[in-house]
């Protein structure tokens, strides 16, 4: 009797085992490693940091392969299959244009966080630019696209200046504005603020703010199609935890600040105010009606060249309704930007 009793609840154990087992494995299995880019660290991509930092990637079965690489180099390995998701969204929309097969599936803002500082003493207005060369972080990234609008914007020629890759180094941006290495550079309020403080400025002159001469699409997630196609439930879990990061950035003023130094390795009282600049610039619901859609490829396509004919309709650029579901089932919970 005893002996049976041993075997029973032996036997019990190993079913409850098995049952444990069977209950998590549908989270093992869909647990999965996505490598997703950002193109430099700054203010802008602090959602994306926000979402790894609070698990909302976790919890939804993904693991993050992170990688910090230009717009550019970012967009060709996308296209290559080499990484799955970027967060360089405005680059991706120039490379559909030209026929790759990418979906911009959220904007983060609406708007490019970059300035145009000249950084030696001579230089004091844009036009003292003219044929001069400008520091980007890589070629086609949104700060040379930024400037591309702000060029066509004042009908200036596309080659009034020149571009220079510098890298997404923030070091090396401040040591070029404190050397005068290259007549000018791109650089957000954050590192301008880092700046002021390490009296790096005396040289240096705002000479244009893109985000009160430019609208349009300056952050967001881009995707392939084939990963739409083939991938449909990884990317709205990926767009789900990605609008999570993002809502609650735009929520949580405090934290957010204090995450924003913790990476740029700064105070927050340095910080403050470009992230209440940026909380201005953020697409509230992640994305943009379809005029401001068709804005943009019509600039786009101008900036590029191409015929009216040429252009896709939005639906062939942009893909909202994966953030349209994650809005909707987080909106369900509670989770909704505030304004």
């Amino acid at each position: 009797m005893g002996g049976q009793t041993h075997i029973s609840v032996l036997t019990w154990w190993r079913i409850g085992v098995v049952l444990c087992a069977l209950v998590a494995l549908p989270t093992l299995v869909r647990a999965e490693r996505v490598a997703v880019t950002y193109p430099n660290l700054n203010g802008s991509y602090i959602y994306l940091f926000t979402a790894i930092d609070r698990g909302f990637y976790k919890q939804e079965g993904i693991d993050i392969e992170l990688s910090e690489t230009g717009g550019g180099p970012a967009t060709a390995a996308l296209i290559s299959g080499g990484v799955q998701f970027t967060t360089s969204g405005s680059t991706a929309i120039s490379a559909i244009l030209k026929g790759a097969k990418l979906k911009v599936l959220l904007v983060g803002d609406d708007r490019p966080d970059w300035q145009v500082w000249s950084t030696q003493v001579r230089i004091k207005s844009f036009a003292d630019l003219k044929g001069l060369p400008i520091g980007v972080v890589s070629r086609g990234d949104t700060g040379e696209i930024g400037i591309r609008y702000y060029l066509q914007a004042k009908a200036l020629p596309s080659d009034f200046v020149a571009f220079i890759p510098v890298g997404s180094s923030l070091g090396t941006r401040l040591a070029m504005v404190k050397s005068g290495s290259l007549p000018a550079t791109l650089l957000h309020p954050g590192d301008v603020e880092i700046l002021r403080a390490a009296g790096g400025l005396a040289n240096a002159s705002l000479l244009v703010d893109l985000r009160e001469d430019v609208r349009s699409t300056f952050n967001g997630l881009a995707t392939s199609d084939a990963m739409i196609r083939n991938h449909p439930d990884l990317v709205i879990r990926f767009v789900r935890a990605t609008r999570r990061g993002m809502i609650y950035t735009r929520n949580n003023r405090a934290e957010s600040l204090a995450r924003f130094a913790g990476y740029m390795k700064a105070k927050p009282e340095e910080l403050a105010g470009e992230y209440d600049i940026l909380r201005t610039l953020m697409a509230v619901q992640g994305t943009i009606p379809l005029d401001v859609q068709q804005q943009e490829i019509a600039l786009r396509g101008a900036m590029m060249e191409l015929k009216p004919a040429q252009l896709p309709a939005p639906s062939g650029v942009f893909d909202f309704s994966f953030a349209e579901k994650a809005n909707a089932e987080l909106a369900a919970e509670g989770v909704v930007p505030v304004p």
